[in-house]
């Protein structure tokens, strides 16, 4: 295996110009004698030792990204435009699936600070996250979700409260008799956020509204096995806004079984907007989120706080919002099959 040395000999340089070359810095290398060395470095087939930078610079070019459950199709369409926006910086994205276990949630934060990665992208399961062994570490973390005001890390979110009163206000104006909003666990991040919007939709509704809240577990089996026995009440719900899109797949699952025709005798909404809505049957009305968007941001800003660690106090104070964007399809009544 060729070393820096070799590399140096061929190039008539210096160790320390080809580690300049290969670290960007700290000191300047001219034009041409970067060319020299990697020409020889291509031609000695040399890649940089990646533990001896990260012990030279502190810095190991990895970002952990902590997920509820990488099976879910938001979460996996989230990881690979993470994955993207890292790349294009020299990042090392490492996943860390929490498989909806809190305990296995704190086990990736402990893996990520022993393996002393540069920062972290995180989609908690709780609804106060513990940021601690993040903080103790220095390591900087952005929570894709909603988080308190004085939780030591930075947040990149949509808001959720306003985007689901968007949802559920498109279904009041269909003027439908009852409305009920499938919701995640009670004590879930976001659930809050979606029942306040879910409840100003129908208070500005200017007319009286049957409504309903039920909670499921995010996956299409519980969604459906919740959306079974809601929807055989003899006073089910005329339409349903659901807080994900997987919870709206169980939400049709159930309809399907229980001979309901959607839109025309259930109408349904979904949350994230994935690329599999646009092919359930019928077509999801949704909410999408702008993962990519979302994506590139929350690297950009992770990526800065790394490298910049002094204005670690700054980069907690961070609490940006993108947009959100109301998919109008068939499952919603706009546009029978």
């Amino acid at each position: 295996m060729a070393t820096g040395r070799d590399v140096a000999q061929l190039a008539g340089t210096s160790t320390a110009v080809v580690s300049y070359v290969f670290n960007n810095g700290p000191r300047n290398v001219s034009p041409a004698t970067r060319e020299r060395v990697l020409a020889a470095a291509a031609e000695l087939n040399y890649r940089p030792n990646a533990l001896a930078r990260a012990l030279s610079f502190g810095r190991t070019s990895t970002i952990g990204l902590i997920v509820p459950d990488i099976a879910n199709p938001y979460f996996g369409e989230l990881a690979r435009a993470l994955e993207d926006a890292a790349m294009e910086r020299g990042e090392l994205l490492l996943i860390g699936d929490s498989s909806l276990d809190p305990e296995r949630e704190r086990r990736h934060i402990a893996a990520f600070v022993e393996r002393r990665v540069d920062s972290v992208v995180m989609v908690s399961l709780l609804d106060e996250p513990d940021f601690a062994a993040f903080e103790q570490a220095s390591i900087p973390v952005i929570a894709l979700h909603p988080i308190a005001d004085e939780a030591p890390a930075a947040s990149l979110t949509i808001d959720y409260e306003l985007a689901a009163r968007a949802a559920a206000a498109h279904l009041v104006a269909h003027d439908f008799d009852s409305i009920g909003l499938l919701n995640g666990p009670a004590h879930s991040v976001g659930a809050g956020q979606h029942r306040r919007g879910f409840l100003a939709a129908m208070a500005e509704a200017g007319r009286e509204l049957r409504h309903d809240e039920r909670n499921s577990g995010t996956s299409r089996a519980d969604a459906s096995a919740v959306s079974l026995r809601w929807l055989a009440e003899p006073d089910r719900p005329r339409a349903i806004t659901c807080a994900t899109d997987e919870q709206a797949y169980g939400v049709l699952h159930a309809a399907y079984l229980l001979g309901l025709r959607v839109p025309q005798d259930l109408a349904v909404i979904g949350f994230d907007g994935t690329e599999h809505s646009e092919y359930a049957v019928p077509p999801l009305t949704t909410v999408r989120q702008p993962i990519r968007a979302i994506a590139a941001r929350a690297i950009e800003l992770v990526a800065e706080a790394a490298a910049e660690p002094a204005d670690g106090a700054d980069f907690t104070r961070v609490r940006e919002l993108a947009g959100h964007e109301l998919i109008v399809r068939a499952s919603c009544g706009c546009a029978e099959a």
